[in-house]
C-alpha cells in the first residue's frame, strides 16, 4: 500500500500531456529597424561561444546523459489548452543539464523567447491595426538550411538530450512536409514522466497528431506554427522549410516561400551543411551577414575551428538568438510606443464620437439644426442672390408637380389625401389638354410675370401665388350638372319637416350640388400646390447655407449655419429628422389654407343668399357730415326711423338683395310646374352665385397663402424644430448605432491594453 500511495503522489506530480499548433495569417517580413538604419549585423561564431567537442555523429549520440524525469519535453499543447493559459505563459527555471548553457545569456534568451510568445499572441489578435503586422514580421526566426538528418540533429538537440527528444525530432522534421513549420521552443519546468511510460508516449502521439495538419503533396505558402514547452530545451523560433524548397528547379509557392522566410532580413539562416545549402545562403545572404554555420558547414574553410553539434549548437544558435532579441529589443518597444500613441488617440476620437452619437445629443443638434434651417428659409424667401439650386421655369414648375402628384406626393395626412390632390391636378390640366397647354395659357393669355424665368425662394412663391388665384378663378360648374338643373330641382322640392319647401331651399340645394364639388378639387389644387413648392425650398435652402462658409457673406451672417449645414450633410439620421419636421409644419400650414377655404366653400354653397345679399351701409364714420334733421319733434325722428326701415326693405327686395332669385319667387313655395317657366332664371343666378363665390375663393386663396407663409417661418417651423423626437424605428437607429461605437470604444480600449501590456513583457525582459 505504501508503495502504490508513493506511486499515485509521482503520477500526480507529473504534468498532463499539451499540444499546441496555429496556423495564423500569411505575413511578408519587412526591413528591421537595425539594418534600416544602417547598424552593423551581429554575427556570433559558433566556435567562440560554446566548448570544443569532439568524435562522430554516433559517439556524440552515444556520449548523451541518461534520460530522467528532469530533462524531458513537456507535451505540446493544443490550442484549446493555449487559449486558457496564454495570459499566465511566464518562464520557469530550466532542469539542469550535462551541458552548460551559457549562464546569464541563457537566461535571458528564455526570457525574451517566453516574452516573443505572450508578446505575438497579443498582436497577432490585433493583426488589422496599422504597424502591427509589419512590427511582427521584425521578430526574428532561425530558419535551418540542411539536410534532414542534419536538421533532425539540431531539433533533437534543441529539445533537449533524451530519447524523447531524438524521437519527436523525426517527427518534426519529415520528408512530405507541405508548409513551412515554426517552431516556438520555450524551455519550461515540466516533464512527462520516464522514457518508456505512458506519459511520454501520449506526447509522441501528441505531436505525430499536431503535424499531420502540416504533412501532404500540395505546397501551402502559410506557415504551420507549433509551440513545444520542455524542461531542457533552448528557448528560440526555428522555422523548418519542405524539402522541395531547396531542390534545384523550384516551383512558383517553392520560390515564395523561400523569398520569405530566407530573404526576410529579420531571420537567421542556419546553414548546416556545405554544398548547396551553403549556395543556397548565398544566395540570399552573399555577405553572411546573417548567417550561422554549424555543423559541418561551420569548419568549410575554417580549418581552426571545430564543427559544432548536439547541445553544443544548440547552446550556441540559442545565445545567437538571444543576442538577436537583446538588439532589437529597442527598436520593438520604439514601435509599441508609437502604435500606442496612435491607439490612444483612437481611443479619445472613439470616446469623443461615442458622446456626439448618443441619442439625447443626436436629438438636440437636430433641433439646432433644423432651427437654424427654419432661419435660412426666411432669408431665401426674402430674397438670396446667387442661388439657383432648384430654380425652375413655371412650365418646368407645373410639370415636376404633375409628376409628383401622379405618383401621390402631393398629399397631407387626413385632411387632403394624394388621391384628391392627383384628380385636382388631372381636373384643371384636362381643360386645357395637358400641363404643357396650361403653362402656355398662363403664359401667353393671363400674361404670369417671370413665367420663362428660372426662379426660386420668395420669387417663385410670388409666381405661384399668381398662379393658385388664377386657378381658382378658372373653376367652372360642370354641364352634366346644368343639364340636369330641372330634375335636381323637382328631386330637392316636395315637403319637409317643416312644411312646403320655398324656391330659396330649392336655390340652396341646387347651388350645393353645382358649386361644391369643382370648387372643392380646385381648393385641394391650391392647398397641395403651396405644399409641394414649399417643401422644394430645401434645396435652395441648403446651397445658401453652403454659400456662407467663406466669402464676403461669411461675415454678414451667423457662423451656425455653415456649421449646421456640415452636420446636415456629414449625419443622414439629423438631415432626416430635420427634413421630416420641416415637411410636417409645411403639411401643417398646408393644411390651414385647404381648412380656411374649404370652410368658405361651404358656408357659402349651404345658403348663397346670405353671401350674394347685399350688405347695409351705416355711417359710422364720425368724420363724415350728418343730414340736418328736419325737426326735432319726437314725431319727425319717427318719421326718419320709418323711412329708413322703407329703404333697406326695398333694398333687400331688390334684385341685389334676393339672394339670386328674381324678386317673384321670393317667400314662395316650390311648384313642379312652375320649373320650366322658372328655371332658366334660376340658372342665370346659380351661374352667377358661383362665378362670385369662385372670385371670392380666388382673394382667399391668394391672401391665405401668403398668410401661410408667414405661419411658416415665425411660429410652424420652430414648434416642429423643438418637438423632434424621431420614430421608434430612427431610436432603434439611434440605439443600435450607440451599441456599435460603444463596442468599438472598448475594441479600441482592449488592443490599447494589449499594446501596453506588449511594452511590459519586452521591458521586463531586458537584461
Amino acid at each position: 500500500q505504501q508503495q502504490q500511495q508513493q506511486q499515485q503522489q509521482q503520477q500526480q506530480q507529473q504534468q498532463q500531456v499539451r499540444a499546441q499548433s496555429e496556423q495564423p495569417a500569411k505575413r511578408v517580413k519587412s526591413e528591421p529597424f537595425e539594418e534600416q538604419e544602417g547598424k552593423p549585423k551581429p554575427q556570433l561564431v559558433a566556435t567562440e561561444t560554446a566548448p570544443e567537442l569532439s568524435g562522430t555523429k554516433r559517439q556524440r549520440q552515444l556520449q548523451q546523459p541518461a534520460t530522467g524525469l528532469s530533462n524531458l519535453p513537456t507535451p505540446a499543447r493544443t490550442a484549446a489548452a493555449a487559449a486558457a493559459t496564454s495570459s499566465k505563459r511566464s518562464p520557469s527555471a530550466p532542469a539542469p543539464t550535462k551541458v552548460q548553457r551559457g549562464g546569464e545569456v541563457g537566461g535571458v534568451g528564455k526570457k525574451f523567447a517566453w516574452a516573443l510568445s505572450e508578446v505575438r499572441d497579443l498582436l497577432e489578435a490585433i493583426v488589422d491595426v496599422e504597424g502591427v503586422s509589419e512590427l511582427l514580421d521584425r521578430f526574428p526566426e532561425c530558419v535551418l538550411i540542411g539536410g534532414i538528418a542534419a536538421r533532425r540533429e539540431v531539433v533533437s538537440a534543441l529539445l533537449g538530450d533524451h530519447g524523447v527528444a531524438v524521437a519527436a525530432a523525426k517527427q518534426l522534421v519529415a520528408p512530405n512536409l507541405r508548409q513551412p513549420l515554426v517552431l516556438e521552443l520555450r524551455a519550461g519546468s515540466e516533464d512527462v514522466g520516464s522514457l518508456d511510460g505512458p506519459d511520454a508516449q501520449a506526447w509522441l502521439q501528441g505531436v505525430a497528431q499536431a503535424m499531420g495538419q502540416a504533412l501532404g503533396q500540395r505546397l501551402k505558402l502559410d506557415p504551420f506554427r507549433l509551440r513545444l514547452s520542455s524542461a531542457g530545451s533552448a528557448s528560440l523560433d526555428v522555422v523548418e522549410l519542405p524539402d522541395a524548397c531547396s531542390q534545384a528547379q523550384l516551383t512558383t509557392k517553392a520560390d515564395e516561400i523561400n523569398t520569405r522566410h530566407l530573404g526576410s532580413p529579420s531571420n537567421l539562416l542556419v546553414c548546416l551543411e556545405p554544398g548547396s545549402p551553403m549556395d543556397l545562403c548565398l544566395h540570399y545572404d552573399s555577405q553572411l551577414c546573417r548567417t550561422m554555420l554549424l555543423g559541418e558547414a561551420a569548419v568549410e574553410g575554417r580549418t581552426a575551428s571545430a564543427p559544432l553539434h548536439g547541445r553544443a549548437a544548440a547552446i550556441a544558435l540559442e545565445q545567437r538568438f538571444a543576442s538577436l532579441c537583446t538588439e532589437r529589443a529597442p527598436q520593438w518597444l520604439s514601435a509599441l510606443e508609437r502604435l500606442e500613441t496612435r491607439l490612444t488617440r483612437a481611443q479619445a476620437e472613439a470616446r469623443e464620437v461615442l458622446q456626439r452619437e448618443s441619442s439625447d445629443e443626436v436629438l438636440r443638434r437636430a433641433r439646432a439644426v433644423g432651427t437654424s434651417f427654419g432661419r435660412a428659409l426666411e432669408k431665401v424667401i426674402n430674397g438670396a442672390p446667387g442661388c439657383t439650386a432648384g430654380a425652375l421655369t413655371l412650365e418646368e414648375e407645373l410639370t415636376e408637380y404633375a409628376t409628383s402628384a401622379a405618383k401621390g406626393m402631393c398629399g397631407s395626412g387626413t385632411v387632403l389625401s394624394a388621391q384628391d390632390a392627383s384628380s385636382s391636378a388631372v381636373d384643371l390640366f384636362a381643360n386645357f389638354g395637358s400641363v404643357e397647354g396650361y403653362a402656355k395659357y398662363l403664359k401667353d393669355e393671363v400674361h404670369v410675370p417671370c413665367a420663362d424665368m428660372k426662379l426660386n425662394g420668395g420669387a417663385a412663391w410670388q409666381r405661384l401665388l399668381a398662379e393658385v388665384e388664377v386657378a381658382m378663378r378658372l373653376a367652372h360648374p360642370p354641364a352634366e350638372e346644368l343639364s340636369a338643373l330641372m330634375l335636381n330641382a323637382i328631386r330637392a322640392g316636395g315637403t319637409g319637416v317643416h312644411g312646403h319647401v320655398r324656391w330659396e331651399d330649392v336655390a340652396s340645394k341646387l347651388m350645393l350640388g353645382i358649386a361644391f364639388e369643382p370648387l372643392r378639387r380646385r381648393i385641394s389644387y391650391v392647398a397641395s400646390r403651396v405644399i409641394w413648392v414649399l417643401k422644394n425650398q430645401k434645396a435652395a435652402v441648403s446651397e445658401w447655407m453652403s454659400q456662407l462658409s467663406d466669402g464676403p457673406t461669411a461675415r454678414l451672417y451667423s457662423p451656425l449655419f455653415s456649421e449646421h449645414l456640415q452636420m446636415l450633410r456629414a449625419y443622414p439620421l439629423v438631415r432626416d429628422l430635420v427634413f421630416a419636421a420641416f415637411d410636417r409644419a409645411v403639411s401643417v400650414v398646408g393644411e390651414a389654407v385647404f381648412k380656411s377655404l374649404q370652410g368658405t366653400l361651404t358656408a357659402a354653397c349651404i345658403n348663397p343668399a346670405i353671401m350674394l345679399r347685399a350688405g347695409t351701409e351705416p355711417s359710422l364714420d364720425p368724420r363724415k357730415p350728418r343730414a340736418p334733421p328736419t325737426g326735432d319733434s319726437k314725431s319727425d325722428r319717427a318719421a326718419a326711423a320709418r323711412a329708413r326701415v322703407s329703404a333697406e326693405m326695398r333694398r333687400r327686395n331688390s334684385d341685389a338683395g334676393s339672394g339670386g332669385l328674381p324678386v317673384q319667387l321670393l317667400d314662395r313655395v316650390f311648384e313642379p310646374k312652375d320649373g320650366a317657366q322658372m328655371l332658366p332664371f334660376v340658372e342665370v343666378k346659380l351661374r352667377n352665385a358661383f362665378s362670385v363665390l369662385a372670385g371670392i375663393l380666388s382673394n382667399q386663396a391668394f391672401a391665405f397663402s401668403d398668410t401661410s407663409l408667414a405661419t411658416l417661418i415665425r411660429r410652424q417651423i420652430d414648434e416642429a424644430m423643438s418637438q423632434i423626437e424621431g420614430t421608434a424605428e430612427q431610436k432603434a437607429v439611434l440605439s443600435a448605432r450607440h451599441q456599435e461605437l460603444d463596442s468599438v470604444v472598448q475594441q479600441v480600449e482592449q488592443r490599447l491594453g494589449g499594446v501596453r501590456r506588449c511594452t511590459t513583457v519586452l521591458r521586463n525582459a531586458q537584461p
